[in-house]
């Protein structure tokens, strides 16, 4: 989460992924459990995800 508001309320799952240095299975996960409780958005983005905060 503070990555995303760092970067202004969206930032990519690939860079996530770079700067936690975390798997991107883990990443993945984090996010659908963010999404779930409705504290993020997920929008595909070419080959990859950008994350808003809601």
């Amino acid at each position: 989460m503070n990555l995303v508001l760092r970067e202004q309320g969206s930032a990519y799952q690939s860079d996530l992924i770079k700067e936690t240095r975390l798997t991107k299975v883990k990443v993945t996960r984090i996010l659908d459990k963010l999404e779930g409780r409705g504290l993020i958005e997920r929008k595909r983005r070419g080959m990859t995800n950008i994350v808003i905060l809601k």
